[in-house]
Formats: structure tokens, C-alpha cells, sequence
């Protein structure tokens, strides 16, 4: 349990008498801008046996990692030409149980 301040914890246990109660050492809260990038409209998946996640974009899909938050890698995906007013773009993204193939499906999104 932490207070409204999020200066003090508590820690205890059940059925257990006592409980401990810890202090911050240092007043930050480790928040720093990883990437400039605007993900409006993307989505993500996890990749836990590799140690990453991916974020979609229009025509891109971006990889990070999951311990520094960093990009890796990027990913184009080409995409058909479009012919109306809506563009093509990545609409859907699975990955397989063993995390070994990834499916990603592309095409327009339509608002009803």
C-alpha cells in the first residue's frame, strides 16, 4: 500500500502482527520520453519469449524492447495502391502460440 503521496509504503503480511513501512529515498517519478513518435491509431502486441513488442503504424510496424523501451527495428510492410479516398493501411496483427510466426493483414478502415 502506498499514501496519497506516494511517499510512504507499507508492506505486511496476512495473519501476521507487524508490518513494515518503507520511505522514498529520492522524489522522482522515472518518467522519460522514450520516442517522439505519434502512435495515434496504432496498436501494439507482446512478444514475451522475445523479449520485445511490436506497435503498428500505417505502413510500418516497429519493434522495441521490453527492458529499455527502445527501438530495434522496424518492419515496411507494402502495401496495394489505393484507388478511393480511404487509404490501405495494417488493419490486424496476430502472432502464432510459439511466437515464431507473425500474421499481419492490411487493408482499409472503414467507419460505419
Amino acid at each position: 500500500m502506498f499514501g496519497s503521496k506516494v511517499r510512504y509504503g507499507i508492506a505486511y503480511k496476512t495473519n501476521e502482527r507487524s508490518f513494515d513501512i518503507y520511505r522514498k529515498k529520492f522524489m522522482h517519478n522515472l518518467k522519460v520520453n522514450m520516442c517522439n513518435d505519434n502512435f495515434e491509431g496504432g496498436f501494439g502486441l507482446s512478444l514475451p519469449k522475445l523479449n520485445c513488442f511490436l506497435i503498428c503504424q500505417i505502413d510500418q510496424i516497429k519493434i522495441f524492447s521490453s527492458e529499455t523501451f527502445r527501438q530495434i527495428g522496424m518492419i515496411p510492410i507494402k502495401l496495394l495502391p489505393t484507388e478511393t479516398r480511404e487509404p490501405n493501411e495494417i488493419i490486424g496483427i496476430t502472432k502464432s502460440k510459439c511466437e515464431k510466426w507473425l500474421a499481419v493483414v492490411s487493408g482499409k478502415h472503414l467507419i460505419m
